[in-house]
């Protein structure tokens, strides 16, 4: 009776299958994917800014700061692009001739690095969104809100 429940326990504390790691890390990467695509709207919408002249959006402001702010942003934006990039560069989804311990392993380590990029990417686009709509730009999310009526 005691090996029954010996085997039973551990039985039940088996290791998850990497399968559905890889899977909760593959649809991180999407979701970050998606938020790339933001940034880069958002890095327009900043180059853009810069180019156009920041006295003609708002005449009063101070441009070396506003230029000084918006390289900032730009250069974050880009940071964290070239960091998604490295990531992708790296990761293994392969996992061909390693047990599933430490498939589940590696892919548990790629699921907190690629957490690590969505949290950097929600607060740059947090950061440079609140940028933008100082100047009132439309942001990418809401492009269908637009004000056709205002001039």
């Amino acid at each position: 009776m005691f090996i029954l429940c010996i085997s039973m326990f551990l039985g039940c504390t088996n290791e998850p299958d990497y399968k559905i790691i890889r899977q909760e890390v593959v649809d991180l990467h999407n979701k970050v994917m998606e938020d790339g695509e933001i940034a880069s709207k958002n890095r327009l919408m900043l180059d853009t800014l810069s180019r156009i002249g920041l006295k003609a959006v708002k005449p009063s402001i101070d441009t070396i700061t506003e230029q000084k702010n918006i390289a900032i942003l730009i250069g974050k934006l880009n940071q964290v692009d070239q960091d998604m990039m490295k990531w992708m560069q790296d990761f293994e989804p392969d996992v061909e001739g390693k047990s599933n311990a430490a498939a589940v392993k590696y892919f548990e380590g790629e699921k907190i690095k690629i957490k690590k990029l969505d949290s950097q990417y929600n607060q740059i686009l947090n950061e440079s969104g609140v940028y933008l709509k100082k100047f009132n730009l439309i942001l990418p999310s809401h492009s269908m809100e637009h004000d056709h009526h205002r001039h």
